[in-house]
């Protein structure tokens, strides 16, 4: 064959020097409409076949990409990015007001009330504006909102640094890395996402938009423990255990993390007219 890219001979699916697979051909609408849904992962079945085994047996999965079995499924990130998408057209739909739309409705009615704008919140001998506080908030929330893939990789990795110190002596996968780790709670995230669409249709309500997931807590955290099961391999009381540790590591270092910021962003609304 002669490759239409950079007119080498050659044998085989693949040109040598350029990579070009050999059924390159003129466009049609089938190979339009097929080159389209690649880009959403359908043209090789592969979104479809991992959001199953997500359903089906995620750690076990998670455990054959970080193995190496990777061609059969679909890059982790860009899964969870595709589904924040399906998962934002959904919320859509059903009508549904993101918390950032509450808060900013709040955060209007608040403007309108002279009492709340003028009320102020000392802490350390610093005064801050409650209005000023909220609408902070609010710009914050709104930005995750519409960065849903961002927000939730974030939270993941505080996830991943205690589950890779957690598990590091797992019987079936030990001695992980961050990276390692990094992309098995991406895979859990996309689990978490996939869930979350079936489930809001269904279950869900409009108050559950302010939680990261609207998802049961008990329900997140049995999937947690499930997928930790199938991927390092140890026995439930262990894993549950294990799970408990990871959770609780987490939530007292989010809340370090969270503390910082807030410190330092009452600073510098302190310390910003001042300057001026």
């Amino acid at each position: 064959m002669i490759c239409l890219n950079c007119h080498t001979e050659f044998e085989g699916a693949y040109c040598p020097q350029c990579g070009q697979s050999a059924k390159t051909q003129r466009f049609t609408v089938r190979n339009v409409m097929m080159a389209t849904l690649e880009v959403w992962g359908m043209g090789n079945r592969s979104l479809p076949r991992t959001v199953w085994h997500l359903f089906s047996r995620p750690g076990y999965m998670i455990g054959d990409y970080l193995d190496g079995k990777r061609i059969a499924f679909f890059p982790p990130v860009k899964l969870l990015f595709v589904l924040c998408v399906f998962y934002a057209v959904v919320v859509s739909l059903l009508g549904y007001d993101n918390p950032s739309d509450v808060l900013s409705s709040l955060t209007a009615e608040g403007a309108n009330s002279q009492e709340l704008a003028k009320a102020t919140l000392s802490i350390s001998g610093h005064s801050f504006s409650v209005m000023s506080l909220t609408e902070t908030a609010y710009h914050l929330l709104h930005w995750l909102d519409h960065h849903k893939a961002i927000e939730l990789i974030g939270l993941h990795c505080f996830f991943m640094l205690f589950a890779w110190r957690v598990f590091r002596k797992a019987p079936a996968h030990p001695q992980t890395t961050l990276a390692e780790n990094f992309f098995a709670q991406v895979f859990i995230s996309c689990q978490m996402m996939a869930l979350s669409i079936v489930y809001l249709p269904i279950f869900g309500r409009p108050d559950t938009l302010h939680n990261i997931y609207p998802l049961p807590s008990l329900l997140l955290f049995a999937l947690f423990a499930w997928d930790y099961k199938q991927l390092f391999g140890y026995s439930w009381r262990k894993t549950i255990k294990c799970t408990l540790l990871v959770h609780l590591y987490t939530f007292i270092v989010f809340i370090l993390v969270v503390a910082a910021i807030l410190g330092v962003v009452l600073i510098g609304a302190d310390t910003g007219p001042a300057t001026q």
